[in-house]
């Protein structure tokens, strides 16, 4: 599996990212222009008829916005295949120069291994709308 990090936006760069893949994870905060940036990629994701996902990193950060976010993606049928909680442990990762998953066992780490599952089961499945 090749992993491919877009920048955010939908610019010829967000474009140029998802050519050719098999489905588009967006990464998502629960703020206004997180959902608004959200609805673009999927809004791209569509038109190349790409499936996508999406995870909402920070989700504690404005559980509102988080409700929000999952209630777009409920309507439009896309699943919410994880939902990562801020953690500071994040930082020191990468002071340290480790993925948190190297980093700390605990907390994210155990978020980001079940979303890395979750993709992967969508990938082999070869339907990704599991909403």
């Amino acid at each position: 599996m090749v992993i491919i990090d877009g920048p955010p936006g939908i610019g010829c760069p967000v474009i140029a990212s998802i050519t050719g893949v098999d489905i588009v994870l967006v990464v998502t905060e629960p703020t206004l222009s997180g959902l608004h940036d959200m609805e673009r990629v999927l809004q791209t994701a569509a038109h190349f008829s790409i499936p996508a996902l999406v995870c909402v990193n920070k989700y504690d950060i404005n559980r509102e916005n988080t409700e929000k976010i999952e209630a777009r993606c409920s309507a439009l049928g896309i699943a919410v295949v994880g939902k990562i909680p801020y953690d500071r442990s994040a930082t020191a990762a990468m002071l340290d120069k480790k993925s948190v998953v190297e980093y700390n066992g605990g907390g994210i780490a155990r978020e980001v291994k079940q979303l890395w599952e979750r993709v992967v089961a969508a990938v082999s499945a070869g339907r990704p709308s599991l909403a």
